[in-house]
């Protein structure tokens, strides 16, 4: 049993406003998604969208503001490649116009916020959660659900969630997990309507198309989604961003509208741009 009393001093600091907000990174990204410990997020996009290059982006920003550390298992990715777009970013510079001795110098500095998975064996749940327990990271990454050594079906996927729910709590860490959505939302019946300006292209998944069912959003703190159209002449550059669960709202964030998308920018690969702001620029 939990000890009466013992939320006495939360409950105080509510009524006061004291309660600590998630840390921000200085766009208008803040307005819906802050970095809060102790979470378990899920993101969910189609193949093929840039949902990990986002997540690398936003991860190296909240590293170089706020001295966060990462452990990264990224199951579809090699860890020169993230390397690499990350040392882009962080330089503001093409890679290939690059010295040998600046990507030595900034992958020595990146890889003091960045511990790298092994991606070339299949770990169970279990196995990779212990592997992020070791670690000293702040947050974690699966990248994503689908690569992981599992059980599989509804009862599998609540027994994975349960198990990181538990991990998140025991050790304060937060978690993200990229996910993929089911078939039927990439078909016809999934694209934007006759008269919209995206008439023809392919809509963002809803969540309750993710793989696994609505278990992940009944479980999960924080939910996105990211989204891109990948045939479009103009948009085919803008990650679309919409959250759709916020479970803690006083401590930051909330959900976007309908049809209401944070845009981000690709600006080149130098780093997102949101309503005109790289967040890296002050911290370069």
């Amino acid at each position: 049993m939990l000890k009466k009393g013992q939320q006495l001093k939360y409950l105080l600091d509510y009524r006061d406003g004291k309660i600590k907000q998630g840390l921000k990174i200085d766009c208008e990204l803040d307005k819906n998604i802050v970095f809060k410990p102790k979470q378990l997020n899920i993101i969910l996009g189609h193949d093929n969208v840039g949902k990990s290059y986002f997540i690398f982006w936003y991860f190296l920003t909240l590293a170089l503001k706020h001295d966060l550390k990462f452990c990264l298992w990224a199951g579809e990715n090699s860890y020169g490649q993230i390397l690499r777009d990350m040392i882009q970013m962080y330089t503001d510079t093409p890679y290939n116009r690059l010295s040998h001795q600046q990507i030595t110098s900034a992958s020595t500095f990146l890889e003091q916020y960045f511990d790298f998975v092994d991606n070339s064996k299949l770990y169970k749940p279990a196995e990779l959660l212990e592997i992020f327990r070791q670690s000293d990271a702040d947050a974690c990454l699966i990248d994503p659900y689908t690569g992981l050594d599992r059980k599989m079906g509804y009862e599998g996927n609540y027994e994975f969630l349960n198990m990181a729910r538990q991990f998140v709590n025991e050790t304060g860490k937060t978690i993200y997990i990229n996910t993929h959505p089911t078939s039927e939302s990439g078909r016809g019946g999934n694209i934007f309507q006759k008269g919209h300006m995206w008439e023809g292209h392919l809509r963002p998944p809803m969540a309750a198309h993710i793989e696994g069912g609505k278990s992940f959003l009944n479980r999960c703190d924080d939910f996105l989604v990211i989204h891109r159209l990948v045939k479009h002449e103009s948009m085919k550059y803008i990650t679309l961003i919409s959250v759709d669960k916020i479970k803690d709202t006083d401590t930051g964030g909330q959900q976007t509208l309908l049809d209401d998308y944070i845009f981000c920018e690709f600006n080149s690969g130098l780093g997102f741009t949101i309503a005109g702001v790289n967040p890296l620029n002050s911290i370069r």
